[in-house]
């Protein structure tokens, strides 16, 4: 008696998903990364899945991201800080380690990498001392409007990076962990950048909620710093990046059995 081995082919090409966690920023503010910091991320995505190695990953996200010089000691006199929400729209392309997703005899769990890029949406803002929000690049708080400079724009490109692990609940449910740093090519997401403008002359101009914001320092009594004096470090760009938990429907349109 001769007998056929079969092998089951999941034809789930496509998935839709929801990514949930928290984000956070490297830059002129967080000269190194801290846990209380974090802040709340979520994203959406549609994955095209070429082979059991490639995948085409299409996401929205938000995040925010929040610092503030109080959390370092070297940098507590400077006494800045801000927070900005982000909605980024991107493509990443993933790669699994191990075949995985198209094949129920191939692996129901790979670790990824993943690369990509996106453009994002962002607004540095902080808290006035009777709570109200503003804007910290409508002030030019480095001489931007004193000096007649052309202010930095809100809308910015970003090369994504990043790793996971993923695994297979059943033959239409995946669920993933994942970390994806982003490259900015600005120093503006903390709206900190080059150096201190000149008091007299932006106090004299825009009044004493610029100059509050610009050097925030004088509202704690302390005094005025020299224009041209460091205030950020213009050489280094700004990062942030999203670690979260994704889960996805694999959308199987049919299930063959194939004789090999």
């Amino acid at each position: 008696m001769n007998f056929v081995s079969l092998a089951q082919y999941r034809n789930g090409k496509t998935e839709i998903g929801l990514l949930i966690g928290g984000s956070n920023y490297f830059g002129d503010l967080a000269p190194e990364i801290k846990v209380k910091e974090t802040k709340f991320s979520a994203g959406v995505f549609f994955k095209q899945n070429h082979t059991k190695y490639f995948s085409s990953r299409y996401q929205f996200a938000y995040a925010k991201i929040a610092a503030s010089d109080k959390n370092f000691a070297a940098n507590q006199y400077r006494n800045l800080s801000f927070f900005s929400n982000i909605y980024e729209l991107g493509y990443n392309l993933e790669f699994n380690f191990l075949p995985f997703g198209m094949n129920v005899l191939e692996k129901d769990a790979s670790a990824f990498v993943f690369a990509g890029f996106n453009m994002f949406l962002f607004n540095p803002k902080t808290k006035l001392r009777n709570g109200d929000k503003v804007s910290l690049r409508d002030f030019g708080t480095e001489g931007q409007v004193l000096d007649s400079k052309r202010k930095y724009s809100l809308i910015q490109p970003a090369i994504t990076l990043g790793l996971g692990y993923k695994l297979n609940i059943n033959d239409n449910w995946v669920i993933g962990t994942e970390l994806g740093f982003r490259k900015t090519f600005t120093d503006y997401l903390d709206d900190t950048k080059d150096v201190y403008t000149d008091y007299n002359a932006l106090n004299a101009k825009q009044g004493g909620t610029a100059v509050d914001l610009s050097q925030p320092q004088t509202v704690n009594g302390n005094p005025a710093i020299q224009a041209n004096t460091m205030r950020g470090d213009k050489h280094l760009k700004d990062w942030y990046f999203i670690a979260g938990v994704t889960i996805s429907y694999r959308f199987v349109t049919t299930f063959c059995n194939h004789p090999f």
